[in-house]
């Protein structure tokens, strides 16, 4: 049914990306599935906001990061999936890589909102994505 499957995974805070590993690891089995797992860190472009920090900086974030995607990878693939890590805005990159890759599915995973009484709900990115992704989402709870 799906062939190209993109796991958003915040290494900020992974807890609802790593939700939503075991649904798209069902997907991968059944459906033998390519798998991709993507982490966007926060980009520092502006000439202003990048002269406070060293040169490699992006470069050792972006490593770190992908070395704890590929963990998360580890922990819950059987068959390794692809890990990427991109910088900038989340959503706009989650948007563009998906048509990149041409993923057909967005796994979503859902975090607890303290304002609605810990309901689980999209967040911002989630919630971006969705309304403007070009292929379909599934929301893992």
């Amino acid at each position: 049914m799906f062939s190209k499957i993109l796991v958003p995974v915040d290494m900020s805070s992974p807890e609802p990306g790593v939700k939503s590993c075991p649904q798209a690891r069902q997907m991968q089995d059944a459906w033998n599935a390519e798998i991709c797992l993507l982490s966007v860190v926060p980009g520092y472009s502006m000439p202003l906001v990048s002269a406070y920090f060293p040169q490699d900086a992006m470069q050792k974030m972006q490593a770190t990061v992908l070395a704890d995607l590929k963990k998360v990878a580890d922990k819950y693939f059987e068959n390794q999936p692809e890990c990427v890590v991109k910088s900038g805005k989340r959503a706009a990159e989650i948007l563009s890589f998906s048509e990149e890759h041409g993923s057909d599915l967005i796994v979503f995973g859902c975090r607890p909102k303290d304002v609605v009484g810990g309901e689980l709900m999209l967040g911002s990115v989630g919630l971006t994505v969705s309304e403007r992704a070009k292929c379909s989402v599934l929301v893992a709870r």
